[in-house]
């Protein structure tokens, strides 16, 4: 009872107040001589400059927001102005300059949302310029150097300076989160069949516990039952176990509440273990009671990760980067409740498409439209994914031939 009362007692966070925050911070930000560029991240929370030496820096704006929330009203200006200030001084490329063995104890993993990875700084999409691999359905994992005051992403020049390779950085961070996995096991009382760690200030970095060897797998063992985590913000982790399709429902829309009241969101989605111990979405059959509410999940996570992802696509379509238009992931809800995304596909256009439940074809010439489900689609085109983009995107133009539409149309409505 504790547990859910805190959960369901947290006060909505306000959207805008951080909003308004961050495009402070990144005014301030901008004013100093030595910063080239910078851009304010409302996912992350933070912000990302531009050195003139070539370098790059991201700032998170979760301590200087406590801060200045703590400051009286009239030094609140000051009090921000001195932090930003020190997070970027302390920050400047001291991560690179140190040898292998002095940073390696500091790095971790991190679990975030992929569209970010179409965003350019200083000419250079996040993707070019961070390690970064796909982890889960519009998921990626990072590496980052957990600094004294502040959190610094590892990029491919951190690699070159330090003499190892991408692999050896996701180990070694995976790796240095397993003393804090096995104390979590040794103090977690399997009664109590729910395992909560806010981590409000992300010192423990509890929302990659999930990538720590044998931690999840663990908190199964002890439970007696199938476990089941969420990772719902950019910092904290939910845990429970599918004791039966009631208790499953339950889980699934106590974490997204989580997910909804998140500062920084990264997913409502439920994940479990395959039979190697690898993470992976989990999924219920259609009449299960937890199905709705697992299909809303994936449905809202695609639908903000391709927005973003839609969004550095665009901007690269007006710089003349890119010569496909991006489709747009819609979001919609049928009348019978259900969760859905469809993209659009206008015959002849160039067209990056992304994953979704149901496509939408349409004759440019006559206007006429009907929506497949993306399985049915799959059967009839040859559908490759765009080399370097995640989430992934499929490049398509022109519409099968008729009798393939045929049979598409015959096969009309949406999943």
């Amino acid at each position: 009872m504790g547990f859910l009362s805190g959960v369901f007692g947290q006060r909505r966070s306000e959207s805008g107040d951080y909003a308004t925050f961050g495009e402070w911070a990144l005014a301030i930000v901008r004013a100093r001589p030595d910063i080239v560029s910078a851009e304010f991240d409302p996912t992350e929370f933070a912000i990302t400059y531009a050195t003139p030496a070539g370098g790059w820096g991201q700032i998170s704006l979760a301590t200087p927001y406590r801060s200045v929330s703590a400051a009286p009203a009239d030094l609140a200006g000051d009090v921000l102005v001195f932090g930003l200030h020190r997070l970027i001084d302390n920050g400047e490329d001291v991560s690179s300059g140190l040898a292998w063995a002095t940073v390696a104890p500091r790095l971790r993993p991190v679990i975030r949302q992929a569209g970010e990875l179409a965003t350019r700084v200083q000419g250079l999409s996040i993707a070019e310029n961070t390690v970064w691999r796909p982890l889960l359905p519009c998921l990626m994992e990072r590496v980052v150097i957990d600094n004294p005051t502040s959190m610094e992403s590892v990029t491919p020049q951190h690699l070159a300076n330090w003499g190892v390779d991408a692999d050896t950085a996701f180990e070694t961070a995976r790796a240095n989160m397993a003393e804090l996995g096995s104390a979590i096991v040794d103090v977690f009382e399997a009664a109590e069949g729910l395992l909560y760690l806010a981590d409000e200030d992300g010192e423990m970095y509890a929302g990659a516990l999930p990538l720590a060897a044998g931690w999840i797998a663990a908190l199964g063992a002890k439970a007696g039952a199938l476990p089941i985590v969420f990772v719902p913000g950019t910092v904290g982790v939910f845990v429970g176990f599918a004791t039966s399709p009631h208790r499953v429902r339950e889980l699934v829309a106590v974490a997204r509440g989580l997910f909804d009241d998140a500062a920084r969101r990264v997913s409502p989605v439920p994940y479990t273990l395959d039979e190697h111990g690898r993470l992976i979405p989990f999924t219920v059959p259609r009449h299960h009671p937890a199905w709705p509410a697992i299909r809303s999940a994936e449905a809202t996570l695609a639908a903000q990760v391709y927005a973003t992802q839609h969004d550095g696509l665009r901007a690269d379509l007006a710089a003349e980067l890119l010569e496909d238009h991006a489709a747009t992931l819609m979001h919609t809800r049928g009348a019978d409740g259900i969760e859905t995304t469809y993209a659009p596909w206008a015959d002849t256009v160039p067209t990056l498409l992304p994953h979704a439940h149901n496509v939408t074809l349409t004759n440019v010439e006559t206007g006429a439209t009907f929506g497949v489900p993306w399985h049915v689609l799959a059967t009839e085109v040859d559908l490759v994914p765009v080399p370097g983009l995640f989430p992934v995107r499929y490049r398509v133009q022109f519409h099968p031939g008729a009798q393939a539409m045929a049979r598409m149309a015959a096969a009309q409505g949406l999943h």
